[in-house]
């Protein structure tokens, strides 16, 4: 490995330390309470350092917002393309509904920035569709095979996939804890609640 190669691990991995500090930060005491002494701190970098990478809170905030994005997507995706229609549809929705339960940093925290108006950007309204573009694919693929509703695919993820998050909010929260036959249920009638007539009756 060469001195260049060095440089931007080295590089990639400040970075990374900081957005990982931040996100802790931000999921134990709130977005209000974060200040780039306490990412510094957290991190264990310079102050400084922070400036090299991110030029103010807001940026900070707003890449931390698309690194866990990229992570979600990854995680949520993969293999997306293996199965059936229902199959894959399932898969999404069973691992979006256990990573939304779990009480991880990056859950405690993007609640917290994800509606901030400087986190609402066209920017990442672009980088959203362009991550989770096999969603979007998914549900085309199932209207142009007659087997969907002829809903715009946000419409289509909203009836289906939403209740996959909203569910697990209310069980990370402890409002509520569902069984896995439960769970299973309710992703089974999600998926039938997007099919034509004739397609959910099989």
């Amino acid at each position: 490995m060469n001195v260049h190669s060095l440089q931007a691990n080295n590089m990639s991995n400040k970075r990374d330390l900081i957005l990982r500090a931040s996100e802790k930060i931000i999921a134990s005491g709130g977005i209000q309470g974060l200040s780039m002494q306490q990412v510094a701190n957290e991190a264990g970098v310079a102050a400084g350092t922070i400036y090299r990478y991110f030029k103010d809170k807001n940026e900070l905030i707003l890449e931390l917002r698309k690194d866990v994005l990229a992570q979600v997507a990854a995680h949520l995706l993969a293999n997306h393309q293996q199965g059936t229609l229902e199959q894959r549809f399932k898969r999404i929705w069973l691992r979006m509904h256990h990573f939304g339960k779990e009480r991880s940093p990056s859950n405690l925290s993007y609640e917290q920035y994800a509606h901030l108006p400087e986190s609402n950007t066209e920017e990442i309204r672009a980088l959203e569709f362009t991550l989770f573009a096999p969603l979007h694919q998914l549900f085309e693929e199932g209207k142009a095979a007659g087997v969907m509703q002829p809903l715009n695919s946000r419409a289509l993820y909203a009836l289906s996939m939403e209740p996959a998050m909203t569910l697990a909010r209310t069980t990370r929260r402890g409002l509520i804890q569902y069984e896995n036959h439960e769970i299973e249920l309710i992703c089974d009638l999600c998926w039938k609640s997007i099919l034509l007539p004739t397609q959910s009756t099989h």
